[in-house]
């Protein structure tokens, strides 16, 4: 056995956690949304936990020298903004819309960014990654116009899409600027936790500041809990740790699986069966997913 081989079995190990991670956490999402929480109150306990699960980095390190204005977008991108698109999408859409048209977008919108942003050009595999992912996302909108669908699903679809941009921003800024890890995991909830909180707290309807209406403590735990620690913590590190290891590409294809995932958990947890044209637009857009991860030559 060669000395990396363990590291390599760590990194794999992490990488393989990321999708089913991210698969609950579109469940756990949905749930809390559905429930007795709003979406506001969702958004606040992830930055407002994340912050405080941070606060002894930032209290010796501060944001570790990256630049308030960088700090600024990449919390944007996997903060506030994100959670509160994320999640007032998921409360109008079901797990499956939510798996497909988030997770398939962010590879358009990446692609876009990487034209104007990091003057890359898509390759011919990327373009009809990108056509196939369009076309499972028309299945998946197609869905929202049936006659079973919920009067508003075609706006939680066009939340969940717009989720994805802003999700490939923050994607395309540490491709940009490639910041140390404790930048990104004190920028995030921080930057967020700062503007956002005073205006939850004055301004937006709140299941959790009202005693009248306090949710019950189990699903505030598990809203603390997946949001402020799991999703903005843990699933950063182990990001980083696997992409180390095992390479960007790899973990690219690993988080294809994520919608199917969700979709599944979707169906045991929250009794949520998909349309057959749900099940169309989750299996054409997995497949753009995979082929939409350009492997790149290995430079000497």
């Amino acid at each position: 056995m060669n000395s990396g081989q363990p590291n390599y079995l760590i990194g794999l190990t992490c990488g393989l956690a990321v999708p089913f991670i991210w698969g609950a956490w579109i469940v756990a999402s949905r749930f809390g949304v559905t429930h007795a929480l709003t979406a506001y109150d969702v958004s606040a306990l992830r930055v407002g936990v994340g912050s405080l699960v941070v606060l002894p980095i930032l209290l010796t390190r501060g944001l570790s020298g990256l630049a308030l204005g960088r700090a600024f977008i990449i919390s944007v991108g996997a903060g506030a903004p994100f959670a509160l698109t994320s999640f007032t999408g998921m409360s109008l859409a079901p797990v499956a819309h939510a798996g497909v048209l988030t997770n398939g977008s962010m590879p358009i919108f990446a692609a876009i960014l990487g034209v104007f942003w990091l003057r890359e050009r898509p390759g011919p595999q990327r373009l009809v990654a990108i056509a196939l992912i369009i076309v499972g996302g028309l299945l998946i909108g197609g869905d929202s116009f049936t006659g079973t669908a919920a009067p508003l699903q075609w706006l939680g679809d066009i939340l969940l899409v717009a989720a994805g941009g802003i999700f490939a921003l923050y994607m395309t800024a540490l491709r940009k600027w490639q910041p140390e890890i404790m930048q990104t995991i004190v920028a995030v909830p921080v930057v967020s936790a700062v503007l956002y909180i005073p205006i939850w707290a004055l301004f937006l309807p709140s299941s959790l500041l009202r005693a009248e209406s306090f949710p019950p403590w189990p699903e505030v735990a598990l809203q603390a809990g997946f949001q402020g620690v799991i999703a903005s913590v843990i699933v950063v590190m182990l990001l980083t740790r696997a992409t180390r290891s095992v390479g960007a590409t790899t973990i690219a294809v690993f988080l294809s699986g994520a919608p199917a995932l969700a979709v599944v958990f979707g169906i045991f947890l929250l009794d949520e069966l998909p349309t057959l044209l749900a099940w169309a637009g989750l299996a054409v857009t997995t497949v753009g997913m995979v082929l939409a991860v350009e492997r790149r030559k290995a430079t000497a």
